[in-house]
């Protein structure tokens, strides 16, 4: 692990437009169809986080390095409704609000649900996204909650070796249906850990 790395819960402020950026990269595959392109997507997340459902690692410069966005008590990584969406992408926001919706998971209140890890790509191999998790681990344990999940795409099968090496279990599958064409991808994984 990396010594000089920090982790914080909490975006600080001023690093909205990386963070957004760095979501953009790990996620604009899955989610391009529906926010792209790139430089509307980022406008909007960063726009739109919540700072409060971050968990950040910072360089000793205050680098952003990586961020684990979570879902708990209603609050996700971004708090944007259709008003924001509406904002950012005018009448295609229309179109673009099902399918979004239908994306969204609402965890039982005593889950943590993961909206996603990312780490910055000169990170990476430095046991960031370890740190991240840990993080993740600890914030679980410390609100009382028992357990943590996440949702994986059939499309990334490296990310579900490494959740399965974390301790997550697959636990149900869901098909994209007549999404797949617009989302990418044709399942999603559930995983759990209980914590």
């Amino acid at each position: 692990m990396e010594p000089s790395v920090r982790i914080v819960t909490g975006l600080p402020a001023g690093l909205e437009r990386d963070a957004a950026a760095l979501y953009w990269e790990a996620f604009g595959a899955k989610l391009g169809r529906l926010l792209g392109p790139e430089a509307r997507a980022t406008d909007f997340f960063a726009a739109t986080i919540n700072p409060s459902r971050v968990v950040a690692a910072l360089s000793a410069d205050g680098t952003l390095l990586g961020i684990a966005a979570f879902k708990h008590g209603g609050q996700g990584f971004s708090h944007a409704g259709f008003r924001e969406l509406y904002q950012h992408y005018g009448l295609s926001a229309f179109w673009r609000a099902i399918p979004l919706e239908m994306l969204e998971r609402t965890p039982p209140e005593d889950t943590l649900q993961m909206d996603g890890i990312c780490v910055a790509a000169h990170a990476r191999g430095r046991g960031v996204g370890s740190m991240l998790f840990q993080a993740l681990f600890t914030l679980v344990k410390e609100h009382g909650l028992s357990r943590i999940t996440l949702d994986v795409i059939d499309t990334n099968p490296r990310a579900k070796a490494l959740y399965e090496r974390l301790g997550f279990q697959a636990v149900s599958e869901e098909s994209t249906g007549p999404l797949r064409p617009l989302l990418g991808f044709k399942s999603a994984t559930k995983m759990i850990r209980d914590v």
